[in-house]
């Protein structure tokens, strides 16, 4: 509501028309336009109290039950209920003369193009008068190559936004040995798509089966989120810290290598690192976990050394457990520090619940029985294999003493990192581009045949849509969230465009009169500077406000920004 508010507010024909009160409201039906004016009115005087926009909120909602409450809305949703709201308020009230309404036959389907004579009057009302215009379909049949066109009035062109079929994400392998091996791959994943195919494609750089890579993600704070195959693509976002993990041999099968069960890695990977992953047999008396080191405890701890993953027998006691762990960090030790008989070095949480419940006990005899890894191990859904995620606990002066400053380790980036980076960099369009996107010609389905009154039978014709007018103040609203199948995806695909003097020329239905004809005069609160004398001033924009969205789906927030070319 206020990114809304904000951008009205700048637009001068309106402010000026509200806040100076040269409107003619219906008696009795105008409170929304009159806290809209009071609102205006006070941002420009400097008068403003949050008591105002209260009272605007309060009418919005008395008139607009579905913003009612406190719930998130769609800005464009409010941004065209407001506008329409201040037209029938104020319907009548138009400063400019009162127009005939087009003959029932006019809104029919016609041969070829109307004449600009002919076309819907923008109407009576302010909001018509400088908002409203119109959009022409135009419907081709194949045959006999005659034209029916309709005309609709608008209030906003909402433009597609052309579809980018992948978009930038790293990932960091991890090559299982003494030491571990930590390599970042650029991969160009689909944009709409799932983890299945993120598997996939870590699988194929890896040279492993997908079904044995585990997917996860790391914070400064250790483990978070495991990603399973369902999940859609874009909950992982381009800065994320992926890492995924091959699952280790089983010690009775050692390293395996012949084919098909041992899979080295991708060439252009083993030549640079020369390492394998290894596949292995699952066993139902094993765990597979996943660990990290952090110095501190719960949520204010932070993660040093590299994370690793090994497979354990669930029977093992708290000594055994210790050791293992042990044994994977021991070449991360000071030379000097001893390992033996040092007692209970640290605690170790399984992450993803509440840190109250989710300690192992060391009094325990068999800690890998605790419920909580029982929870971790059966609530799972489809995606590589079952595990827990542990938080191993250090405290600073054991840390200290063992490991010194240990830091995180150090990932080395491969080719396919700047290469992905670079090329998704450049992906972009503009606005101009969109609207090319908006008006393409396109061939009807075959479900959607029409019946041509002419051939007087059912053809697949094209329909094309155009701007018939243009109106004084444009809404343009880029359409960035996009559905296919089930899934809804925000596009963040940067457009480009002016300023100022956006032209509007190439996407305007050519007439069979001058162009300037039935289009209006330039509006005289707002002359341009110098403009090129080829374009007609009617087709030429200047951006002065923007109402952006930042967030996801799910959920985020508006801001709005006012636009000054220089």
């Amino acid at each position: 509501m206020n990114a809304v508010v904000q951008c009205l507010s700048n637009t001068d024909l309106l402010a000026e028309f509200l806040a100076l009160g040269r409107y003619r409201a219906a008696p009795g039906r105008a409170e929304v336009t009159e806290q809209l004016a009071a609102l205006v009115r006070a941002l420009w005087t400097r008068e403003y109290t949050p008591q105002l926009s209260a009272e605007f909120k309060n009418a919005v909602s008395k008139y607009g039950s579905q913003f009612q409450g406190n719930s998130q809305h769609d800005a464009l949703e409010f941004l065209l209920w407001l506008l329409d709201r201040v037209h029938e308020d104020l319907e009548g009230s138009s400063r400019g003369p009162v127009s005939e309404k087009l003959p029932p036959e006019a809104n029919k389907t016609s041969e070829n193009c109307l004449s600009p004579s002919a076309q819907l009057p923008l109407g009576q009302s302010f909001v018509q008068s400088h908002f409203q215009a119109q959009y022409r379909s135009s419907l081709t049949c194949p045959h006999c190559l005659k034209q029916s066109n309709t005309f609709d009035p608008f209030l906003c062109v909402s433009l597609p936004i052309p579809l980018r079929q992948t978009r930038f994400l790293s990932v960091t392998l991890v090559f299982p040995s003494k030491s571990q091996r930590f390599l970042r791959v650029g991969l160009a994943v689909p944009i709409l798509s799932t983890v299945a195919v993120l598997r996939r494609m870590v699988a194929e750089e890896g040279g492993v089966p997908a079904d044995e890579v585990i997917l996860v993600e790391l914070y400064p704070s250790g483990f978070q989120r495991s990603f399973f195959d369902e999940e859609d693509l874009n909950t992982i976002a381009e800065g994320d810290n992926v890492y995924a993990f091959q699952v280790p041999p089983s010690p009775s099968q050692g390293t395996l290598s012949a084919h098909p069960l041992g899979l080295s890695v991708s060439p252009r990977l083993a030549a640079r690192e020369g390492q394998r992953f290894s596949l292995s047999l699952h066993s139902e008396s094993k765990v597979l976990i996943l660990f990290c080191n952090l110095v501190g405890s719960g949520q204010q701890a932070s993660r040093f050394g590299p994370p690793f993953l090994i497979r354990e027998d669930r029977a093992v006691s708290w000594v055994q457990l210790q050791q293992s762990i042990l044994s994977k960090v021991r070449h991360l030790m000071k030379s000097e520090a001893p390992v033996q008989n040092l007692g209970s070095l640290f605690s170790i949480r399984v992450v993803g619940l509440s840190v109250a419940c989710s300690y192992l006990s060391p009094k325990d005899s068999r800690p890998l029985c605790h419920w909580a890894v029982d929870r971790a191990l059966h609530l799972r859904r489809p995606g590589g294999p079952p595990h827990v995620k542990l938080a191993v606990e250090w405290d600073s002066s054991v840390k200290e003493r063992l490991f010194g400053s240990l830091q995180e380790e150090r990932a080395q980036d491969a080719d396919s990192v700047w290469q992905q980076q670079q090329a998704h960099q450049q992906h972009s369009c503009t606005l101009d581009e969109c609207f090319q996107f908006y008006t393409k010609e396109e061939q009807l389905a075959q479900d959607d045949a029409w019946k041509c009154p002419h051939c007087q039978v059912l053809q697949q014709g094209m329909v094309k849509l155009s701007l018939w007018t243009l109106p004084d103040i444009l809404i343009i609203h880029l359409k960035r969230f996009c559905q296919v199948g089930e899934r809804r995806n925000k596009l963040s695909t940067l457009v480009k465009f002016p300023l100022s003097g956006l032209n509007m020329a190439p996407h305007v239905a050519q007439r069979s009169s001058s162009p300037e004809a039935g289009l209006g005069p330039w509006p005289s609160w707002k002359q341009p500077g110098c403009l090129p004398t080829s374009y007609p001033l009617d087709f030429l924009y200047d951006l002065y406000a923007v109402c952006n969205h930042h967030g996801n789906l799910q959920g985020g927030h508006y801001t709005a920004k006012s636009v000054t070319a220089e």
